[in-house]
């Protein structure tokens, strides 16, 4: 959601245009005579070429060119100079959660919706600095009927409450959600808010009462803060210190929703997905498939148990809301660490040597892959028949690809020997909190 201020401005009217048509966010520096006239400093400053830094401007019930003069006509009108020439509303964006042409068009609409059916506005949106950014002037007499403009805490609430209503409509992603958060989760990849959602839900289905909902979310390992006298509920995953505003995960999640969930909840069937949660104690030796990986030895069996404590093994997901604490930023290189293990299980690698010997003969085979492929190229720009240069030309772009894989592979080689020790460390400590809790 964006952030929204407004405050008044008094003097001239022309400062305030003057400064959102940006005068001071372009590498070059106006002289005092373009200052002073502000037709000249908006045709300017909106001329993308002339300058470096390019904003969006829109008028409404103006023109933007002759925004100031328009303003002190509609003073002049109904013969109101004194007080508070002009208003200046702010509206700033996250960085990433917008683009600049979404920003615009949240602006205007913005301005359109509050005052556009008495007061003329000049809507800009800044983009020099990281958070794309609005700046509304508003004209304080109405050229409508000539009422002033009346800024107070109502005035406020309303600029408030509307942007928020436009962002979220505008925007599916919903409140408080970055375009990286958006896009992770549309990518089906975890994120502190998927795995949120999902914790919750599995706890609002084991409860009936609230208390036995925060007992729920305890057991995931989530702290949560839900005071009756604060406006938000919140949770903080484990591993983070930042908490989530559950009302941010969407419409199911605010307060009033996770409490109708909850009492809604039929107490048979939620005996009967106890009983389903409940697992049945292991009686039988039978081969699992951590097994098997503890059968194997060296890198190999490191990188296999890794992938499978990140739920990343074929035919089984791990549950991301109860995985060790480590692995929560790993969770999100499972593809990484996934091409990793497969690369080592290929070649057999066991030890560091073996490593440094594998990158040495995919650095050798590249470098006869790379002569061959030069005398292709060769063969081809010669006068030979056009079927034997077609030939070598295929012949070429065959051995592209096969350096092109070597390439990838000795990438991954060189990712597992930055990130072997990390992996090692990570496993030591996981096993050993699980023997602290077997012993506990």
């Amino acid at each position: 959601m964006a952030v929204t201020k407004i405050w008044n401005i008094r003097g001239k009217a022309g400062s305030p245009l003057e400064y959102i048509a940006n005068p001071e966010k372009t590498e070059r520096e106006f002289t005092e005579p373009e200052k002073q006239a502000l037709q000249d400093v908006i045709a300017y400053t909106t001329n993308e070429d002339k300058t470096e830094k390019f904003y969006y401007t829109s008028g409404i019930n103006c023109s933007v060119e002759f925004a100031r003069d328009q303003f002190d006509t509609v003073k002049m009108r109904f013969g109101k100079y004194d007080g508070n020439v002009a208003y200046h509303a702010y509206q700033s964006f996250r960085e990433g959660e917008v683009t600049p042409d979404e920003a615009h068009a949240i602006g205007v609409q913005l301005a359109k919706e509050l005052w556009g059916d008495r007061f003329q506005m000049v809507v800009a949106t800044h983009v020099n600095t990281k958070c794309v950014h609005n700046h509304i002037v508003i004209n304080s007499v109405s050229f409508k009927d000539g009422g002033k403009f009346h800024d107070c805490k109502d005035t406020y609430r309303q600029l408030r409450e509307t942007s928020d209503r436009i962002c979220q409509e505008r925007d599916p992603r919903g409140k408080g959600v970055s375009q990286y958060v958006y896009k992770m989760e549309k990518a089906g990849m975890p994120t502190r808010y998927n795995v949120a959602r999902q914790a919750i839900d599995e706890s609002v289905a084991l409860s009936l009462t609230i208390e036995e909902f925060k007992s729920e979310l305890r057991k995931r390992g989530y702290n949560y803060r839900f005071d009756p006298q604060r406006k938000y509920w919140t949770v903080t995953p484990p591993g983070w210190k930042k908490a989530i505003r559950i009302h941010q995960l969407g419409e199911n999640y605010t307060r009033e929703a996770i409490e109708r969930r909850i009492y809604e909840n039929d107490p048979s069937v939620r005996q009967q997905r106890l009983r389903q949660n409940y697992k049945m104690p292991n009686h039988y030796n039978l081969r699992r498939r951590i097994d098997r990986i503890m059968g194997r030895s060296g890198l190999e069996k490191l990188y296999l148990r890794y992938c499978y404590e990140l739920g990343y093994l074929p035919k089984y997901r791990q549950n991301p809301t109860k995985l060790h604490i480590l692995l929560k930023e790993d969770l999100l290189k499972c593809d990484q660490y996934s091409e990793q293990a497969k690369l080592l299980c290929k070649y057999h690698v066991n030890t560091d040597e073996d490593l440094s010997l594998l990158m040495e003969k995919i650095e050798a085979k590249m470098t006869d892959l790379l002569a061959d492929r030069n005398d292709m190229r060769n063969r081809a720009r010669r006068d030979l028949p056009e079927s034997e240069k077609a030939a070598a030309r295929e012949k070429a772009m065959e051995l592209t690809t096969e350096i092109r894989e070597l390439r990838r592979e000795l990438k991954v080689c060189s990712q597992v020997q930055e990130r072997s020790a990390h992996v090692r460390e990570n496993l030591e400590i996981i096993d050993r909190d699980r023997q602290r809790e077997k012993e506990r």
